[in-house]
């Protein structure tokens, strides 16, 4: 199976079922260590009916977060997802029906692009893997779902950042989000600035200032989320239905979905 950077490879009329089903169904398979000796975030299903374990202690935090989003059947969207990691949500969407799915992330983080290369591989999915920062990447074309999980706390500029998001998205796309909050209070929208110094809501992670998608840089509240879209002419609306355990179990993390007004 072959990766062409710039170019997503496209998928087949139909992504075999078996196959879909081996992947979402796979909540209480048995868990193995890693098979390349790198960390894993991702709790990353194979094949062969077992899981690699992931960072967290909850080995189906991806699945919540999946359920949470609530995308549906994706059959022939072209699906973008920033800041991939491991590849849990890239290959989520492929088994979702998306006609291609480009999945992007930096060499700063060591894993990249060994874990998920590995996961795209064991599936036999085409993912189109590139390797760069998303803001400056020459990525093609406009894309239907752009998925944007745990990545806006770590770019500096979150102003930059969604005008980059709005013109990589298509007219009638849906940007789906997932950021770490502030715990401070307040109904004014605010972003709360990680420290090393003080005692904000996580830490700023300063030594890997250097590096791109590492230190956590600004940290919302929702009124800061809900302005930061309305600023830039994006419909959003909060993911807090019954489906949405992620943030139930994960009070400081939330779940929003973005359209063009």
């Amino acid at each position: 199976m072959a990766w062409v950077a710039g170019q997503p490879l496209r998928a087949p009329a139909s992504t075999p079922m078996t196959a879909s089903h081996r992947f979402f169904g796979s909540g209480d398979t048995p868990l193995v260590d890693s098979p390349n000796g790198r960390m894993w975030w991702h709790t990353m299903p194979l094949p062969d009916g077992t899981r690699i374990s992931g960072y967290h202690a909850d080995k189906t935090l991806q699945r919540k977060m999946w359920a949470g989003l609530d995308l549906g059947d994706l059959t022939g969207k072209r699906v973008l997802d920033i800041g991939a990691a491991d590849g849990f949500f890239s290959l989520a969407a492929w088994f979702s029906g998306a006609a291609s799915v480009t999945s992007i992330g930096t060499t700063h983080w060591s894993t990249w692009p060994h874990n998920i290369t590995l996961a795209a591989e064991r599936w036999n999915a085409p993912l189109a893997i590139e390797t760069g920062d998303f803001r400056t990447h020459p990525l093609q074309g406009a894309f239907d779902v752009i998925l944007f999980l745990g990545v806006l706390y770590h770019v500096e500029d979150v102003f930059g950042c969604m005008r980059r998001l709005r013109d990589l998205l298509a007219p009638d796309g849906v940007i789906a989000l997932e950021t770490q909050m502030t715990t401070i209070v307040n109904d004014l929208p605010i972003f709360e600035c990680a420290s090393d110094s003080y005692a904000t809501t996580v830490k700023q992670a300063k030594d890997s200032l250097g590096g791109v998608g590492i230190s956590n840089f600004l940290l919302p509240n929702d009124a800061a989320i809900r302005n930061l879209a309305d600023s830039f002419d994006f419909t959003c609306k909060a993911l807090d239905s019954p489906k949405n355990d992620y943030t139930a179990q994960l009070p400081t993390r939330r779940l929003y979905r973005l359209k063009r007004a």
